[in-house]
């Protein structure tokens, strides 16, 4: 046993020096920039989202926004309760990560949901919000984002007919709390 774990770190020892310098050095400015740019997101927002559909819904909503990977990322984590304090069992949970392609110059948002995950694409909008939307199918949505200092709100839409037309299904109005 103690030669085998002689052998691994020898094998790790060796490795770590040539892995580094097997790493691009990536400038990664570009990356950043562009994150900056949604920096106004970071922090911990509540409100509620009013859901629309056969089922209308008030959900309790808690967003928490943080940077990650030295400023290359933004982790999103959201949860909803059926209730105002935001106990008990979740009605609703998300997690995505936001990223910037240098490369391609685009945006990416990678959203985790009710076990599905998806990739969606994202973009600034003439008026400064931000949009992102879920690539065309049968149904396709989209998320548009109005940002102040204080407040959030965000309009979900879906579109059966390969974006023709759009229906609301959510709003959430949220506030910064920390």
């Amino acid at each position: 046993m103690r030669r085998l774990l002689a052998a691994l770190a020898a094998v790790f020892a060796l490795a770590i020096p040539f892995g580094a310098e097997a790493q691009p050095n990536t400038d990664l400015s570009a990356n950043r920039a562009a994150l900056e740019r949604l920096a106004g997101l970071v922090g911990v927002w509540e409100g509620v989202a009013q859901i629309s559909g056969p089922h209308p819904m008030v959900v309790h909503q808690r967003e928490e926004v943080r940077r990650g990977l030295d400023g290359t990322i933004l982790i999103v984590h959201g949860r909803g309760y059926a209730t105002p304090e935001r106990t008990g069992s979740l009605v609703f949970e998300a997690f995505a990560v936001l990223s910037y392609a240098a490369h391609s110059q685009t945006y990416e948002f990678r959203t985790y949901a009710f076990g599905h995950a998806t990739t969606a694409t994202a973009e600034f909008l003439p008026d400064g919000s931000f949009r992102w939307s879920t690539p065309p199918g049968p149904v396709q949505s989209r998320y548009t984002i109005w940002l102040t200092p204080t407040t959030w709100r965000e309009i979900g839409e879906l579109s059966r007919d390969g974006g023709a037309t759009w229906t609301q299904n959510i709003e959430l109005s949220l506030r910064r709390i920390e």
